[in-house]
């Protein structure tokens, strides 16, 4: 099980978030302005989809309930993005067969952290492949326009980037869950948040586990 979190924990914000944030470095640093317009759209957007998917859930119960579908897996669509686009610009000035190399390692890292969500017990399988398919699709339209581009060599902050994600902590930034639980509760107008256990809003009042204790218990007592 150990193992699996590790795993797990690599699609974390912690490591793909400042992953994401150096390939768009890395493509500015090259110059390549619109080739970074691109990543940050592509990227952005599939992640936009897949906090969508999970907000539409929390706060509406929009789901599939015979496939345990509350909404695509955060941790496999940004694993899947992220992964094979930067391992892909590491080696951009190698052969098409190491380049292609790098693309596919990347992709069979991205499975393993889709993989491992459903190991933990953090999503169902459904939720987990859909997030997987999200951001290697996401991938793809990137690497379709990188392909084409010229002058993008690798710079070393990316490969910085890349190094310091072994070294951090394997834990996504604090309370990251509940401010898309924040937003869908804000947005529905409810405070009770749906459940994947009975798909129904859940008996009391959402309350942050960061909550004081006093709040938790006036909350308990209503």
């Amino acid at each position: 099980m150990l193992w699996w979190s590790h795993l797990s924990a690599l699609g974390g914000l912690n490591v793909t978030a400042l992953l994401a944030v150096g390939v768009a470095a890395w493509l500015v640093g090259a110059r390549c302005w619109r080739l970074a317009l691109v990543w940050c759209a592509v990227f952005g957007g599939a992640m936009l989809v897949a906090a969508a998917s999970q907000v539409a859930f929390i706060g509406w119960g929009v789901g599939i309930r015979s496939l345990s579908f509350t909404g695509c897996s955060g941790h496999a669509a940004r694993a899947a993005a992220v992964f094979p686009v930067a391992l892909f610009l590491l080696v951009e000035r190698g052969s098409p067969r190491l380049r292609r190399g790098a693309v596919a390692v990347g992709g069979l890292l991205a499975v393993a952290v889709a993989l491992a969500r459903v190991q933990v017990g953090a999503h169902s399988a459904s939720e987990a492949l859909s997030g997987c398919v999200l951001g290697l699709g996401a991938a793809a339209l990137f690497l379709a326009r990188a392909r084409a581009a010229q002058d993008c060599s690798p710079q070393p902050l990316l490969v910085g980037l890349l190094a310091a994600t072994i070294l951090l902590p394997r834990a996504d930034p604090a309370y990251s869950h509940q401010w898309l639980t924040a937003v869908a509760l804000k947005l529905s107008g409810r405070d009770r948040v749906y459940l994947r256990n009975d798909w129904q809003p859940a008996q009391g009042p959402y309350v942050p586990p960061c909550a004081p204790d006093r709040l938790r218990f006036a909350v308990l007592c209503t």
